[in-house]
């Protein structure tokens, strides 16, 4: 019975050994830029640089191939424009800009792919966001406009991405990826019969730092 106790310790021990050694936990941070396709007025829908912030995490299935996954934060902002004409003459005489502040939490499920020496990398898979927060500038309500149209909570789509790991030392590394969020589903409220479908593009710069964990 006591050598069995062994063994199973022993067992449990080289599996948990062999877990560390493969699974990577790091930290993330970087730009994004959004943007919507679908119907024909979806190039008029204006989109500033956001940002991310998070965490990642790699499970090595061999040397070059590993299962990574992200859990982001990420804030992408629409903006709007009121354009002010003189009471004479009707022309042009400001401009004033307003803002649209989407929160949502970013979780892609990728496949990675290590090469030329694990210099370089190559991922892809779908990904799905939730949609935390959204809020337009006050004073842009103010001016008599109505709500934007509410967004699905939820999108999904496929990702792709490609990027270089810098060596710090051997268990630290930062990584350097861009990556397309590829939007797939309706995520407009407005109904279909209005042939008014939205789908979200978002290309990303992410930064990254392995813990070494």
């Amino acid at each position: 019975m006591k050598k069995i106790s062994l063994l199973l310790i022993f067992i449990i021990g080289s599996l948990t050994i062999q877990a560390q050694s493969n699974f990577k936990i790091g930290l993330d941070a970087g730009i994004n830029y959004p943007s919507v396709y679908g119907f024909d007025n979806a190039k008029y829908h204006n989109f500033k640089a956001g940002f991310l912030i998070g965490a990642s995490f790699d499970y090595y299935l061999s040397e070059k191939l590993s299962l990574k996954t992200n859990i982001n934060y990420e804030q992408k902002t629409q903006e709007y424009r009121i354009t002010f004409f003189s009471y004479y003459g009707g022309t042009e005489s400001s401009n004033q800009d307003f803002n649209r502040k989407i929160g949502l939490i970013n979780i892609p499920i990728l496949l990675k792919y290590e090469f030329w020496n694990s210099n370089f990398f190559m991922n892809a898979g779908p990904f799905i966001n939730f949609v935390i927060s959204d809020k337009t500038d006050s004073e842009y309500l103010e001016y008599g406009n109505g709500p934007a149209p509410e967004s699905n909570k939820i999108d999904t789509g496929i990702s792709a991405g490609i990027g270089a790991n810098i060596a710090l030392s051997d268990k630290h590394t930062i990584t350097i990826e861009i990556r397309d969020d590829f939007g797939l589903i309706n995520t407009s409220s407005v109904p279909e019969y209005y042939e008014a479908s939205l789908k979200t593009n978002m290309i990303k710069l992410i930064v990254g730092w392995n813990l070494g964990i």
